[in-house]
C-alpha cells in the first residue's frame, strides 16, 4: 500500500554522492557526501562511511591502534535504519531483527524519532519544528478499534494534531461503526481523516516523512501492552 498527497512521492535511491573522503588516520572509499547549507551560508558536509581502510605501515613497523570505521552521524544512521526496516518489512524477513525482541523494537521506536525530530535532505524531510511539514498515517487493521488506537498513538508520540476521521463507508455515518477491515488515513497538514474498507492481507502503520514512506510498523507500536484507553472519537 502506498501512501499519496498532493506532491507525487515515492521511496527513492539513497542520496549522496559516492567519493573519497579522507579522515585524519584513515581513509574511507566509496563514501557517500551530503552538502546541506548552515544557517550563516556555509557548506555542511556529512558522509556516511561503509567502509574505512587504516593506514598501511613499513614492514615491520607496529601499526597504531586506529578505528576501522568512523563514526557516522547519528541521524543519517537512523534513516539507515528506518530503511533496512522498510525493506526487510516488505519481503516478510523484519521480525527476527526488528521485532522479535522488546529491545529491539526500542531501537526502532528510537530511530524513528531522531529521524522524525531533524530535517533530511536526503529524505526530502523538513524535520518536526518546520511550519510547512506534512505526515502522512496510513493504518490497516482487521478492526476500526485497532485502527483507531493505533493512530491515536501516533498522534501523541509525534505530538500531531488528532483530528476525528471520518466515515467513506456508504450507509455507515460513525466510521468507529465500521465493520470488518479498515484504512485509516491521515494528512497532518490538510488535517483529513477517513476511514475506509479494507480487504487486503497488510496490517500496521505506514508513515511518509518527506519523500519517503516507510513501514508497516506494529499497530501497537507504542502502547504493547494496550494499557491506555481506547481513544473516544
Amino acid at each position: 500500500m502506498m501512501l499519496q498527497s498532493h506532491l507525487s512521492l515515492s521511496c527513492g535511491p539513497r542520496g549522496g554522492v559516492p567519493g573519497l573522503v579522507t579522515v585524519p588516520g584513515f581513509t574511507v572509499p566509496n563514501a557517500r557526501t551530503w552538502h546541506q547549507r548552515r544557517p550563516d551560508g556555509r557548506r555542511h558536509v556529512q558522509w556516511r562511511c561503509p567502509t574505512a581502510t587504516p593506514p598501511q605501515s613499513p614492514a615491520g613497523a607496529v601499526a597504531p591502534d586506529l578505528p576501522g570505521t568512523c563514526t557516522p552521524d547519528p541521524n543519517i544512521a537512523a534513516w539507515e535504519l528506518l530503511r533496512d526496516f522498510t525493506l526487510k518489512e516488505f519481503r516478510g524477513i523484519a521480525q527476527a531483527p526488528y521485532l522479535s525482541s522488546a529491545a529491539s523494537r526500542q531501537r526502532l521506536r528510537e530511530a524513528l524519532k531522531l529521524a522524525y525530530s531533524d530535517p533530511s535532505v536526503p529524505a526530502g524531510w523538513l524535520g518536526a519544528g518546520h511550519p510547512d511539514v506534512e505526515v502522512l498515517l496510513g493504518v490497516v487493521a482487521s478492526d476500526v478499534k485497532f485502527a483507531a488506537r493505533a493512530y491515536r498513538d501516533w498522534c501523541e508520540e509525534l505530538q500531531l494534531e488528532l483530528v476525528k476521521p471520518d466515515s467513506r463507508v456508504d450507509g455507515v455515518v460513525d466510521a468507529m461503526q465500521v465493520r470488518g477491515g479498515v484504512y485509516l488515513k491521515y494528512n497532518s497538514k490538510t488535517k483529513l481523516c477517513y476511514v475506509s474498507r479494507y480487504d487486503g492481507k497488510d496490517r500496521g502503520v505506514l508513515i511518509q516523512l518527506g519523500q519517503l514512506q516507510l513501514g508497516h510498523f506494529p499497530l501497537g507500536f507504542f502502547d504493547e501492552a494496550m494499557s491506555k484507553p481506547p481513544p473516544s472519537f
